[in-house]
């Protein structure tokens, strides 16, 4: 059994990572966004949707540090990564069970790369007539966008840099990674996080 905990580098299927973010700036910013999603949606019974697998360990943390209990929470799955890469190849969407009718959807997701995943999700669940569709993401990688989207709740913009832990993977391994890792040859050296008064999105670079 390897350990990562106190390591400076960790090897993970033959590639080398190192800390890069730590849970507490993790948790951070998911104060700030949940403070920003609760004054947005009091009185208005949201619908949280997580995307499975990546998203369960954000989502949960989340909607935790909402400031009001009136919403619903749901998971869904998709598959769009195979190892470092992004297939770009979108699976059907399963696993909802609300009647999204009329609702306010909040799709929350860990990482959003080329934006095909969550360009087709928010396709799909237009035909059920929802009242509005909001995107909550954790990462966000403006220079991979194959589609335009503009996610209105970001937690930190990066470049384009593969990461893991806190519930993001490779090969479904090291979600439950308390920190953030970067593979090493992508290492760049991160700012301090600008303060949430000062700003609406929080951009790492």
């Amino acid at each position: 059994m390897t350990t990562y905990i106190g390591k400076k580098e960790v090897t993970i299927k033959d590639l080398t990572f190192v800390p890069w973010i730590s849970e507490e700036k993790i948790q951070e910013q998911i104060k700030r966004l949940a403070k920003e999603i609760s004054a947005e949606y009091k009185d208005k019974n949201p619908l949280f949707i997580g995307i499975l697998n990546g998203a369960f360990v954000f989502c949960s943390d989340l909607v935790r540090n909402l400031e009001f209990f009136e919403c619903n929470i749901e998971f869904c799955r998709v598959a769009s990564y195979v190892g470092t890469k992004s297939t770009e190849k979108i699976t059907e969407l399963i696993g909802l069970k609300n009647n999204l009718k009329g609702r306010h959807v909040v799709f929350v997701e860990d990482i959003i790369d080329t934006g095909l995943t969550m360009s087709s999700l928010v396709q799909s669940v237009q035909k059920f007539e929802p009242e509005s569709i909001k995107i909550c993401t954790l990462f966000y990688k403006p220079a991979n966008l194959k589609v335009k989207l503009n996610p209105e709740f970001i937690g930190f913009t990066i470049e384009p840099k593969f990461i893991l832990g806190y519930g993001l993977d490779i090969d479904e391994w090291a979600r439950n990674m308390r920190d953030i890792w970067v593979l090493k040859s992508h290492y760049t050296p991160q700012p301090d996080i600008v303060k949430s008064d000062q700003c609406n999105v929080c951009t790492q670079f």
